[in-house]
This record gives structure tokens, C-alpha cells and sequence, in this order.
């Protein structure tokens, strides 16, 4: 799990006594701070990286890549359970 801190606060004490490893983004030139959406994507993209590099069988299969998406959808429509039961009865 990646955990980010505010600004202004961090993370709490029990993140920081519960963490594996904390990192620091160093920011050059007139960069005061990065936008926590910045500190989210230069995590992913870095360790998606390492991931692709390394010789592990990392992607989902696709019955549970169908799994996810079902229960995505149904976590964001509206009335999915009345939808679902609708196209099941055709």
C-alpha cells in the first residue's frame, strides 16, 4: 500500500511507525511542493517500472479481470442490482 501525507501535517504516527520504507521527493529549482495527484503519479509510474522489469507473472487473468470490472461497474451505476437482474432475464 502507498500512503501519502498533507502537506502541511504528513502522515500520522501510527502510518509512520507502521511504514516498510518512507520516501522523500526531492524537488529542484523553484518547486516549494509537489500536488499530492504529482506524488501519486510519480509513484505508480516508478514502481510500474520495476514491476514490468522484473520476471514475474504480474498481469490478472482474465476471468478475474472480469471480476473487477463487474464489481466496478456495480460500484459506480446507479441501480446496477435492478440492471443486472434486467439483462439477466434476456
Amino acid at each position: 500500500a502507498l500512503l501519502f501525507g498533507t502537506e502541511k501535517e504528513g502522515l500520522s504516527p501510527y502510518a509512520l511507525n507502521h511504514a516498510d520504507v518512507h520516501v522523500k521527493f526531492p524537488m529542484y529549482g523553484f518547486t516549494e511542493s509537489f500536488n499530492i495527484s504529482v506524488c501519486a503519479a510519480l509513484s505508480l509510474f516508478f514502481l510500474t517500472e520495476k514491476i514490468k522489469n522484473l520476471d514475474l507473472n504480474w498481469h490478472l487473468k482474465k476471468t478475474e479481470m472480469h471480476s473487477l470490472t463487474i464489481q466496478w461497474l456495480k460500484n459506480t451505476i446507479k441501480n446496477a442490482d435492478l440492471l443486472e437482474k434486467r439483462f439477466k432475464k434476456l
